[in-house]
């Protein structure tokens, strides 16, 4: 790869006691292990990052190499990594209650703050969410309960949809499932602060979730995602950190990158994406489960559906 340009990223799996086996259906996946909690489809961590496909480099030397034409102009000059991560979760038990820090208490434990969001693939018999505080319940009342399956009564729980966009700003407390599949991008953060794991045996941070929780609880419903097949790009969720527009078509469209790098994530169907390159970069093939990076510095590409094609378009919105 003598320059930066489209390519597919292999992903890693984690297996969790909470995961399940609904991921290998959905992302087509090859490997037959029980309890798949997470896969990482775009990481560039301090302990690994992305295998570029047919490719001996990974994201991290792409970054290392030309982070300008990664991620742009703008990002570049704000991040010394990729700074968004993308996963699919699987969760089959319910993941313990827990907040994330913001930027600013994030520091103290040497990482960025998590603000992250979710869009539900597939909900079971069971599915739950929580998401938030109740409405007048703070902090002291959540102090009385943490450690406890009282906590949960404290907090707004609530059977999603498949289709649901679902935001989780840092300092909001949440758990998933059970019975929920969904789609997630976040801040590229690894800080988790547990207060109550079901029984589980693992070690909670009491203290430090206390301190990051935002009290914001009342009332508060999820958006949606839209669209049909043919229906073109719509802008499903927008936060500071990050952007992610769901994408169905039928017929070749033209993709731009504004300036800021963008990932392409297939759900449904397959096609091609092809790229202006002089005749000397073949087409990258596009399936059910691929997560493709769209450097910067490639202007616009374009996407051509066989027989259909349903993909998650995200950057971390910020163009050069």
């Amino acid at each position: 790869m003598s320059k930066i340009t489209p390519c597919h990223l292999e992903r890693r799996i984690v297996t969790k006691p909470w995961g399940g086996t609904a991921l290998r259906e959905i992302l087509d996946l090859a490997e037959t292990q029980d309890n798949i909690g997470e896969t990482w489809e775009l990481y560039d961590r301090p302990d690994g990052s992305n295998a570029i496909r047919d490719s001996e480099l990974t994201l991290r030397d792409l970054m290392e190499r030309d982070a300008e034409a990664v991620l742009g102009a703008r990002a570049a000059r704000s991040f010394d990594r990729f700074p968004i991560l993308i996963k699919f979760i699987d969760s089959r038990e319910a993941l313990s209650i827990q907040v994330h820090p913001d930027d600013a208490q994030a520091r103290e434990d040497g990482d960025s703050g998590k603000s992250e969001a979710w869009i539900v693939l597939a909900v079971g018999p069971e599915g739950r969410i929580i998401r938030g505080l109740r409405a007048g319940v703070g902090k002291e009342e959540l102090a009385a309960q943490v450690e406890s399956e009282g906590l949960a009564e404290l907090l707004h729980s609530f059977r999603p949809s498949v289709g649901d966009v679902i935001p989780v700003p840092a300092g909001t407390v949440h758990s998933i499932g059970p019975d929920v599949v969904v789609f997630e991008v976040q801040q590229n953060s690894e800080l988790t602060y547990r207060l109550y794991d079901w029984g589980r045996p693992r070690e909670l941070q009491v203290e430090k979730a206390l301190r990051a929780v935002r009290v914001d609880g009342g009332l508060w419903e999820p958006g949606r995602s839209s669209g049909q097949w043919g229906a073109g790009s719509s802008l499903i969720l927008e936060d500071e950190c990050f952007r992610v527009h769901q994408v169905r078509l039928e017929d070749p469209e033209k993709l731009t990158t504004e300036g800021a790098a963008r990932v392409l994530s297939v759900l449904k169907g397959a096609g091609t994406l092809g790229w202006r390159s002089g005749g000397q970069e073949l087409p990258l093939t596009l399936r059910k489960g691929d997560t493709v990076l769209v450097p910067a510095a490639t202007k616009e590409v374009f996407v051509s559906p066989i027989g259909g094609l349903e993909f998650f378009w995200t950057d971390p919105g910020l163009g050069s």
